[in-house]
């Protein structure tokens, strides 16, 4: 019941429930690599002011993390540092919203489309969040739940939200 809540909520097809946040974002980068969409040691850029599990995920998928320093009025990534951290091997962006504020998704999009890069959500505070359209989403962000998250449980918890049926079923698969 919780899964489809959580889905009509972000206003997503599928929610996927995991054990925690880094398994949402493990099991999120798997499922990706595992539909041919990225492929072991490929490069995925990084805000550099994260919490370590972003960077873990990243690097218990088989892909390789590029730091790049946060703008320092949002302590979000600094889309003006995409360029000079995107090389011939990177193949992805993972966003981190903090603190209940998103990044230029806009801009994080733009310049991924413009270098076919993949682009990837740690929404783990950011339950709600809204940037001039509807609830925060790109194909597949993760969610967190555990306690100190703006949304969180008595335990731990996570999640995988998307409109991709195909990727939530590869979740669903790699989390049992």
């Amino acid at each position: 019941a919780f899964e489809e809540a959580f889905a009509s909520y972000c206003g997503k097809k599928a929610c996927v429930g995991v054990g925690n946040g880094l398994d949402a974002l493990t099991l999120m980068l798997k499922a990706s690599i595992q539909l041919g969409r990225l492929q072991q040691g490929d490069e995925v850029i990084v805000p550099a002011n994260t919490f370590v599990a972003t960077v873990l995920a990243v690097r218990a998928a088989g892909l390789v993390p590029v730091l790049v320093e946060p703008n320092r009025d949002t302590c979000v990534l600094d889309t003006s540092r995409l360029a000079e951290s995107c090389s011939e091997k990177t193949r992805a962006i993972l966003v981190v919203h903090l603190y209940g504020r998103l990044a230029d998704m806009p801009a994080v999009c733009e310049f991924a489309k413009a270098h076919g890069l993949l682009v990837f959500e740690d929404a783990a505070q950011a339950h709600g969040a809204r940037l001039d359209q509807p609830k925060l989403s790109s194909n597949a962000p993760p969610y967190s739940f555990y306690p100190t998250k703006n949304l969180g449980a008595m335990g731990d918890g996570g999640a995988v939200v998307t409109d991709d049926l195909e990727l939530a079923q590869v979740v669903k698969s790699l989390g049992d």
